[in-house]
């Protein structure tokens, strides 16, 4: 510590501590930075955490609230390139791959047991002192609920073709070989639809959104009050139908309301500007967001 500049810069994502079990080292390292009068950077990536007083805090699961003291950053995953275009459809498909069930006993008990009203359930979805202060259990219920009824609402839009698959488990922790079968199968369904469901699992983030604009997609953003990057030279609703989550049952009229407005070329040039948000928010270049955020804090 001796040695250490005035910024102090965590050198791996929070989450990569807490697999290793190191929490307690890590925090412990936190409050020492800080109590030097140091400033510390660190990197949640999508954790639902509360940063310390006086950390300089970047995450991806971020909620549009007064409260809210973390930076919002993209969650990077993977690259899926713009593999093929697509035209305009004359009816909006829309498609999603991913988990509606996330398998626990006692979550299976309470969702058994307790009727949750959609007021409940909208008010957990995007409350950020829920969310921080329950454990990642508790989290999956939420991500359960408000999932299941954005893929029901979805079904009964009949003005739109839509192909959901729904999943349950933990994707990484499958074989080899079915891992391989549901990434191609994750990817074929966004290649084959010109818009593609991203909501929120067990956090407030999402990085189904990155991929589905990395392919010039264009995302249907299910927003449970959360706080999204900065873009320069764009908006998000440039290229990005947003439905309030309060409002998903509505959401076949978002979309439709969206597609309509737009001719051919006005539909390419939308898909052009998802892929062109995704290379903004790139590492590379991200980066220098970062950096300027730093200086500007430190200063």
């Amino acid at each position: 510590m001796a040695d250490a500049g005035k910024i102090v810069v965590t050198p791996h994502f929070i989450s990569s501590y807490y697999g290793l079990k190191k929490e307690g080292q890590l925090n412990k390292f936190r409050r020492q930075v800080l109590g030097s009068k140091r400033t510390i950077v660190t990197f949640s990536n999508s954790m639902e955490f509360k940063p310390y007083q006086g950390e300089i805090f970047f995450a991806s699961a971020t909620y549009n609230d007064k409260k809210e003291k973390s930076i919002p950053t993209p969650q990077w995953l993977y690259e899926l390139g713009e593999k093929v275009n697509i035209s305009k459809p004359s009816i909006p498909t829309v498609g999603f791959v991913g988990n509606s069930e996330y398998p626990s006993r006692l979550n299976s008990l309470i969702l058994r047991y307790i009727k949750f009203s959609d007021s409940m359930v909208n008010w957990m979805a995007g409350n950020l002192s829920v969310n921080r202060n329950l454990n990642l259990g508790r989290r999956m219920l939420i991500a359960a609920l408000v999932r299941k009824k954005i893929i029901n609402e979805l079904r009964k839009a009949k003005n739109l073709q839509t192909s959901v698959i729904e999943r349950k488990g933990e994707f990484f922790s499958l074989p080899l070989e079915e891992k391989k079968r549901q990434r191609a199968e994750y990817i074929e369904n966004i290649e084959n639809n010109a818009y593609i469901l991203a909501m929120r699992g067990d956090d407030n983030g999402c990085y189904q959104l990155l991929e589905v604009m990395s392919a010039g997609r264009i995302p249907v953003f299910i927003d449970t009050n959360r706080l999204l990057p900065e873009l320069r030279g764009m908006k998000w609703e440039d290229f990005c139908v947003i439905v309030p989550f309060s409002e998903v049952h509505r959401i076949g009229d978002y979309i439709q309301a969206f597609h309509d407005k737009l001719s051919d070329e006005d539909f390419a040039e939308v898909c052009r500007k998802s892929r062109a948000a995704f290379e903004q928010l790139l590492p590379h270049n991200f980066v220098v967001r970062i950096l300027e955020i730093i200086a500007k804090s430190t200063n």
